[in-house]
């Protein structure tokens, strides 16, 4: 019965609301856009209707399931389900993805407000008519605002050390929402639910810890559910599993990515940063197991949500890369992957473990 009624809830919270928005060029008249959808408090806009607002044209390239924006500063590119837009080699973090709603694609406020403005060479003016719709009940910084739930450690514990007694994985997308969509037409979502499983396989038979799946089979997810799945299961790890695309076929390897310090974290030792020492575990035994990493990054990207929970988004490659793409898709290729990841979270828990005796 809970299968059926998520992707009726997802439906429910993508209808349009009735709100617009209003953009301009300065010293320009405002153009009123009013199909504003909203999705998990986020306010999405469908990027054919924003572009020509700009002065930008983009067209939507079916074959390589990518949308290409031509700007002053070059071709730019985002794909659907991608946390990242890219403009020629450079790949820019975005804190949401594109994402189809209603057969239209639709970018959101933030990523008009932080990236597609700074593509234009002229001042733009923005004005939501209907900020209530979007707006945090809860005032706060802009970064507080982005996140919608908190990932906090029990608070009962004294020390900062915890030992891992229960991990959680969140296999991105899911349902409707397929993620990334790669060369043949794999997509992200099934990746991601593949890899998970054989994690949580191996964390089971070999550790006899618990685990918890955000979801476990073929159905979407708000976010707020994900992270309500993850704190109420009493995790001490937080592994959150994405794939991506790009437009050429050069981009591979994986990316790791962290929250950014809190504030009142910002003078504390890196080693008290467990999110930032999980990295640092999982990238060693990826790159003992033989596969390409290219750095750990932190991102104010949702799915890292806040709080002090070790988190590590993990994009364990790119599905439009001929190498990446066996690996990510190929039974033998998920479970090198798979090892590689439990390898690095047994480390963890050992570290732990060692660090608290």
């Amino acid at each position: 019965m809970i299968r059926f009624l998520i992707p009726v809830f997802c439906l429910l919270l993508v209808l349009p609301a009735h709100a617009a928005v209003e953009i301009a060029l300065e010293g320009q008249p405002p153009t009123r856009i009013a199909e504003v959808y909203h999705r998990e408090g986020i306010a999405y806009l469908a990027i054919d209707d924003v572009l020509p607002v700009l002065g930008l044209s983009g067209r939507w390239q079916s074959v390589k399931h990518v949308y290409e924006i031509t700007t002053p500063q070059g071709r730019a590119v985002i794909s659907p389900g991608s946390h990242f837009l890219r403009i020629g080699s450079q790949m820019m973090p975005l804190a949401q993805p594109p994402r189809f709603i209603d057969g239209r694609l639709r970018i959101s406020e933030s990523f008009l407000q932080n990236q597609l403005v700074g593509l234009v060479n002229r001042s733009v003016v923005y004005r939501n008519l209907d900020p209530s719709n979007t707006q945090d009940p809860n005032p706060g910084t802009q970064l507080d605002r982005l996140f919608a739930f908190l990932l906090k450690r029990d608070p009962t514990d004294a020390k900062d050390i915890r030992v891992v007694t229960k991990i959680a994985i969140d296999p991105g997308h899911g349902g409707e929402d397929p993620g990334a969509i790669g060369v043949d037409g794999i997509k992200e979502k099934q990746v991601t639910l593949a890899i998970a499983q054989k994690v949580a396989r191996q964390v089971k038979m070999q550790l006899g810890m618990p685990v918890v799946l955000a979801r476990n089979d073929d159905y979407a997810l708000t976010q707020d559910q994900r992270f309500q799945v993850v704190s109420q299961s009493g995790a001490d790890v937080l592994l959150v599993l994405h794939a991506q695309a790009s437009f050429g076929q050069s981009p591979h390897g994986v990316v790791l990515f962290v929250r950014p310090l809190e504030e009142k974290a910002a003078g504390s030792v890196a080693e008290n940063d467990g999110s930032m020492q999980l990295a640092q575990t999982l990238k060693s035994s990826l790159l003992a197991a033989g596969l390409p990493v290219h750095g750990i990054l932190r991102a104010p990207l949702l799915p890292l949500g806040r709080g002090d929970l070790p988190t590590v988004l993990v994009e364990m490659g790119y599905l439009s890369h001929v190498d990446d793409k066996a690996r990510l898709t190929v039974e033998e290729g998920q479970r090198a992957v798979a090892a590689a990841l439990f390898n690095g979270l047994n480390t963890f828990a050992e570290k732990k473990q060692e660090d608290f005796l």
